[in-house]
């Protein structure tokens, strides 16, 4: 008998729910499980089995549309349905829940306007004996369809009987026995009571309702109800109705939590909305969504909305890009309207609980806002089934951290007076600094000694992150309080410290103020360290033009007196000549590093050697780029890190490094460096240990040794998230990026960061001459000689107007002789080789001729090397790697070369390049 009932069983759920569809309601996605249990019970009921079902959750989480579902389950199996809705704006209308249940029965009775009046009045006795007149009659015209009025019935004249029996009791208590008995009346077939939150039901009606679970054997009856509720918690109001139907025997209370929804549902929801979203497999993105909604069928919908208000098309990459926010949004509105509906005493507890962000013990919070301690419990758990608070200890708002809904209607002083109180227990409360200081940026200056170091120390964990932005925000809060001089110079550097990578100019004002002052030495060093830190030299920042901007600005601002303008670096850049100004000999030069240490020029005095490094360095760095002396420049460099201690300015150590790289001092270099970098960390100094990075990874790809520079990068990019750097250090990554890719041959990937626009502000920039050299490479390995000439004297035209001429930098000349060698210029191509190789004999380090020569002997074959009687090229950066490197890509550009001259001619070339082998690309 089991197989076959159950075969019944599942067939008459498939009739139902067919039947239910067919009402027009929308699905219900993520609610399959319930929806058997409603209809479970509605098929019982059908039968004549009495049950009772509560719905509770979160509100939005989609209580009113699954009983909507109950209701059409039930009609669709001729249950009567009687429904009604609590409200919060009718809670003290009495038996105001149990009127709109007995009213459509009424209305279907027949019954007239007064009689409908006199039923509603049951409340005392003259409204039952109202009652027993109106219903007093033949059966079958004004009692309840079935009725008979007959003893022993249940029609409606039974109940007006009962009704009028009891007319000489008074009192509420007898009102809600009435309007019970004519509830059990009205189910003389089996009848669903549909009420939707039943927490906003008045008094009187929960305790009919709670006589009718008293007497639920009594009549075919079934009773339906949804309740906010979190965690088996209710409001207190209906708690003990829904205590009484957890306790009904033999499976006739059930109790219906409704989750959060599942990726999949969420996608579901979406796909049946016709928002344009990711597919379906790519979980992790469902997985994310569902998280950020939280499972919340409303927030989700209203999130699709508020995309939809975006103007323009709504893409799938819109959805991606926008989901995020609108999810905020959602949250607010949802928090607003949920707010809207408390009483005075949740609402205040509410806006106290926002404003302290979990960080102020309840009691305290309550004190804060006026409330009675006595109180605390009974509102926390109004809050937590309202979706409003978490149930951590102290609590947090649910919905969202922002309070500007919530403090809707509070005057600005109390507002005021809120933040700042809540600020001040949480720092007596030993609370997380970070989350304080997130407090203290909501709160108008404390004037309090506590208060600076704890958001000082908040941005040094926030920079240490990589969220520049954030510590900013913090450092920018500080300079609000009132600072001692020393302590308003510290947090100007850290303000200018995060400013330098994502912006510069913002890094210069704050740097211009420090120095208007009277810094410590060490501070001032720093802050000089910093102003030239906006440029790098080399192939790793803006060039030295930028550098001697910065050098000359910074001197000049150090050099003021105490209490200068704030435009003071500005002015000093202005007054800078070009590029081929002299520079490192003048006295404001030399007081560059001196930390305020050095007497003016015509003192007498001798320069200590601070002073003494930093005019070395700038003489041999100007030698470098302009390719004079390699062996002078690498004398000078050694001389610079002999004399310049760690503990005072960085950036001369890291301009040594960077020159005595390109005269093949690489070991050196690389040591010095390695040295550099440690302090820098130690600092917590992320602009110059960036530059490190950056340069650290240029002398790793001189050397080939691509593994390397690709970690010293990566490091680089986690230090600070690239969409954050100024648009120059930006370019300075893509380009070293676009070198290693194709140092390692990953040609399609270098095609593609190529190919992506440049960061407005960046075009003119002189990392852009790296880009533009790298770019030339590219196209020349994928036998695009036209677009690689075009690069390489780009290029070239961009190195000649700031005079820079070393090929031990950036050997363009032979790289845009190769590309004149696929177009048949070798006339032009053999000056650009002989060029190149003048200005390395000049330079005089061996790496500089190894571009030149590789280049020159394997795109013309048969030619002897201008060094022959030396051995051709054997040296780049004195590192076997490095000539292997150096070889293997010039293989690479040979064939790309040759590869573009077949594809011009029309003529099919073999699939690879010969001399040297090497892979190529398809």
């Amino acid at each position: 008998m089991s197989a076959p009932t159950g075969h019944r069983t599942a067939a008459a759920g498939a009739v139902l729910r067919a039947t239910a569809d067919r009402d027009g309601l929308a699905p219900l996605y993520g609610r399959d499980a319930e929806q058997a249990a409603l209809l479970h019970m509605v098929t019982r009921l059908a039968s004549g089995t009495s049950g009772v079902t509560v719905l509770h959750g979160t509100p939005g989480s989609g209580r009113s549309r699954l009983l909507r579902r109950g209701t059409a389950l039930a009609r669709s199996v001729g249950v009567q349905v009687l429904t009604a809705q609590g409200s919060p704006s009718r809670t003290g209308v009495a038996y105001g829940v149990v009127e709109q249940l007995l009213a459509r029965p009424a209305r279907a009775a027949g019954a007239t306007a007064p009689a409908l009046t006199a039923l509603s009045g049951l409340s005392g006795p003259t409204g039952a004996a109202g009652a027993a007149v109106v219903s007093g009659g033949s059966a079958g015209h004004q009692g309840f369809p079935g009725s008979s009025g007959t003893a022993g019935t249940t029609g409606f004249s039974g109940s007006a009987a009962a009704a009028a029996g009891g007319a000489a009791d008074t009192g509420a208590g007898c009102a809600g026995a009435v309007r019970c008995r004519a509830l059990l009346a009205v189910a003389h077939r089996p009848t669903l009571l549909a009420v939707d939150d039943v927490q906003w039901a008045d008094a009187g009606s929960l305790d009919v309702l709670a006589g009718l679970l008293r007497r639920l054997g009594a009549a075919p009856l079934g009773v339906l109800l949804t309740v906010t509720g979190a965690r088996g918690e209710f409001p207190d109001a209906c708690a003990g109705l829904l205590d009484q139907a957890a306790a009904l025997q033999d499976g006739r209370g059930l109790l219906l939590e409704l989750g959060p929804l599942g990726p999949g549902a969420t996608q579901a929801l979406c796909a049946d909305a016709g928002v344009p979203a990711p597919p379906p497999s790519d979980t992790a993105w469902w997985t994310r969504a569902a998280r950020l909604t939280g499972g919340n069928p409303w927030l989700l919908r209203h999130t699709l909305d508020e995309l939809r208000r975006e103007p323009g098309d709504l893409t799938e990459e819109r959805t991606r890009a926008g989901f995020a926010c609108a999810v905020g949004t959602a949250r607010e509105q949802r928090a607003a309207e949920s707010a809207a509906a408390l009483t005075p005493g949740p609402l205040a507890l509410l806006r106290g609980l926002a404003v302290s962000r979990g960080l102020v013990p309840v009691e305290r919070v309550a004190a804060l806002v006026g409330l009675d301690g006595s109180r605390v419990g009974g509102l926390l758990r109004e809050l937590r089934v309202s979706g409003l608070i978490d149930f951590r200890d102290p609590p947090r708002p649910r919905l969202t951290d922002r309070t500007a809904g919530l403090l809707a209607g509070v005057d600005g002083e109390a507002r005021r007076r809120l933040h700042t109180e809540a600020a001040r227990w949480a720092h007596r409360c030993d609370a997380d600094e970070e989350a304080l200081a997130g407090l203290l940026l909501t709160t108008v200056p404390l004037g309090e000694p506590w208060v600076p170091p704890v958001l000082r120390r908040a941005a040094r964990g926030l920079l240490g992150r990589g969220e520049v932005t954030g510590a900013t925000e913090l450092l920018e809060r500080a300079l609000r309080e009132p600072l001692a001089p020393a302590e308003r110079a510290e947090v100007l550097l850290e303000a200018a410290e995060a400013y330098t990578i994502t912006a510069p100019a913002a890094a210069d004002r704050r740097i211009s103020e420090l120095l208007s002052g009277a810094p410590a030495p060490l501070v001032r060093t720093s802050a000089a360290d910093l102003l030239l830190a906006r440029g790098v030299p080399g192939s790793v920042a803006r060039g030295p033009d930028a550098w001697y901007r910065g050098a000359r600005s910074a001197a000049a601002a150090l050099g003021s007196p105490a209490g200068g303008t704030a435009g003071t670096v500005a002015a000093g850049a202005a007054r800078t000549a070009g590029p081929g100004a002299p520079t490192g000999e003048t006295g404001e030069t030399q007081d560059l590093w001196s930390g305020g240490a050095v007497a003016p020029a015509g003192s007498g005095d001798a320069p200590g050697p601070a002073v003494g490094a930093a005019v070395l360095v700038a003489r041999a760095w100007r030698q470098a780029v302009r390719g004079e002396d390699a062996a002078a420049v690498t004398e000078m460099c050694r001389e610079v890190l002999r004399t310049t201690p760690l503990d005072g300015a960085l950036f001369p150590r890291l301009t040594a490094c960077c020159a005595l790289s390109l005269a093949d001092g690489h070991g050196t270099a690389r040591t010095a460096l390695d040295a550099t970098l440690a302090e820098a960390r130690r600092r917590r100094s992320p602009s110059l240990v960036a530059l490190g990075l950056l340069l650290r990874a240029h002398l790793n790809l001189r050397a080939g040794d691509p593994d390397t520079a690709a970690h010293d990068l990566s490091a680089s990019r986690d230090l600070v998230p690239p969409h954050l750097w100024h648009p120059t250090r930006l370019t300075t990554l893509r380009a070293a990026e676009l070198r290693l890719l194709v140092a390692r041959e990953r040609y399609e990937d270098a095609a593609r960061l190529a190919a992506e626009e440049l960061p407005p502000g960046a075009e003119e920039s002189s990392p852009t001459i790296q880009l533009l050299y790298a770019r030339a490479q590219l196209w020349l390995c994928l036998g695009r000689p036209g677009q690689a000439l075009a690069e390489a004297e780009e290029c070239g035209r961009r190195l000649a107007a700031r005079g820079w001429a070393n090929p031990s930098w950036v050997p363009w000349r032979s790289l845009a002789a190769l590309a004149r060698l696929g177009h048949g210029d070798r006339e032009r191509a053999e000056e650009l080789f002989a060029e190149e190789i003048r200005l390395a004999r000049r330079w005089g380090s061996d790496s500089a001729y190894v571009w030149a020569e590789s280049r020159h002997r394997l795109g013309v074959p048969g030619q002897p090397s201008d060094r022959a009687g030396e051995g051709g090229p054997h040296r780049y950066g004195r590192t076997a790697a490095g000539r292997r490197a150096a070889r293997a890509l010039v293989v690479q550009e040979v064939a790309g070369v040759r590869r573009g001259t077949w594809a011009r001619c029309g003529t099919p070339g073999p699939g690879a390049a010969g001399d040297g082998g090497g892979r190529v690309p398809p």
